[in-house]
């Protein structure tokens, strides 16, 4: 009985290291509060402690979405709003051999995009951040968010058709600013 015990703390405690900052960034685009973020995570945490291994393994990340995301909603419904905010996390990367103001350019570029992905419709941004932020696949965004899988392509394309087209917008209008100040 103790060693059945002992593999399930630290099959818990495996998932723990390896999930719970990516589950803790996906609760707070959802709630907006870091506490509150920690308290789903938790929950979802407590909620895997009770289940058999058996009957998660092979799709333990999807599970443990799935469970945030339905804690993280159930938390919102209580007071009745739904906020998302963005990780600092794409802020911060950095890619390597780029020259200082190559790094800066991308570093204003993804910010530009994050601030774009806000205003996307909610059901956009939640697929766009499980897909790229989170790395699920289709059918994983599908089964954490209850959508079709044909559904979660379509939000995914219209998400990226309307990200593209307001990145080349912008674009545009530096350009167009760049050649008034050059004309001055």
């Amino acid at each position: 009985m103790f060693g059945k015990q002992k593999r399930k703390a630290a099959w818990v405690q495996t998932a723990l290291e390896r999930y719970e900052r990516p589950l803790l960034q996906y609760a707070m685009s959802i709630t907006g509060e870091i506490e509150r973020a920690r308290d789903v995570v938790q929950e979802t945490f407590m909620r895997l402690h009770n289940q058999e291994q058996e009957n998660i393994e092979g799709h333990l990340s999807q599970w443990l979405f799935t469970v945030c995301r339905n804690c993280a909603l159930k938390s919102l419904k209580k007071e009745d709003r739904y906020v998302y905010i963005e990780a600092q996390e794409f802020e911060q990367k950095r890619c390597e051999g780029l020259t200082p103001l190559m790094e800066l350019e991308r570093k204003e570029r993804v910010t530009r995009l994050m601030e774009l992905v806000k205003e996307l419709p909610k059901n956009q941004q939640e697929v766009v951040r499980l897909r790229f932020h989170h790395h699920h696949s289709y059918q994983e965004v599908s089964d954490i968010t209850g959508l079709s899988v044909g559904n979660v392509g379509f939000l995914l394309n219209a998400a990226m058709r309307n990200l593209r087209g307001k990145m080349e917008r912008d674009e545009k209008d530096e350009k167009i600013i760049y050649l008034k100040k050059g004309a001055a």
